[in-house]
């Protein structure tokens, strides 16, 4: 994905970084906006590794990692950030595989709206030592030789972006 500078040649955009705001005007953010997410199907060894989640939304569900997008800071730097949180893994060689929208009944917050997301989805090698943090369990390497398998019981965003990270699998 490009990202473009706009109004003048060199903008710096960590001076567009910001720091998260508080939870209760995340709240309200998150009932009335569309989220800006990116989420990275990382190649583990030889498999794909997906997670369960712990919280809203797709709560309890195989999924890949990522979240939001880190304002102020190039899409690729805020998902390495946000991996090295997620799971103390270093991204390698990040390969865009292309974008979605996706609706939840279910929020964070329980205030009743739901989840409305837009996510830069991506493909990308992890390296080091996988460790988990609080909000993720049950990691799973899916193989490739076991996709086929498993394709059925896997959420359909989940589904078609796997049918493409499958085929890039090294």
């Amino acid at each position: 994905m490009k990202e473009y500078k706009v109004e003048q040649d060199e903008v710096d955009i960590k001076g567009l970084e910001a720091n998260l705001i508080d939870n209760a005007s995340y709240r309200g953010a998150h009932k009335r906006m569309v989220l800006a997410c990116h989420d990275v199907f990382i190649q583990y060894g030889v498999g794909i590794l997906l997670v369960k989640r712990l919280n809203y939304p797709a709560k309890g569900m195989l999924w890949p990692l990522g979240g939001r997008i880190k304002r102020g800071i190039a899409i690729e730097d805020s998902l390495r950030d946000k991996i090295w949180g997620e799971v103390s893994l270093e991204l390698d060689n990040i390969t865009e595989l292309g974008y979605a929208r996706t609706f939840f009944q279910t929020d964070p917050f329980g205030h009743g709206k739901g989840t409305d997301t837009i996510s830069l989805v991506y493909f990308s090698r992890g390296k080091g030592f996988l460790r988990l943090d609080g909000l993720h369990e049950e990691p799973t390497i899916i193989l490739p030789g076991d996709y086929k398998s498993n394709r059925a019981g896997l959420h359909p965003y989940v589904r078609d972006f796997m049918d493409l990270a499958v085929t890039l699998i090294k």
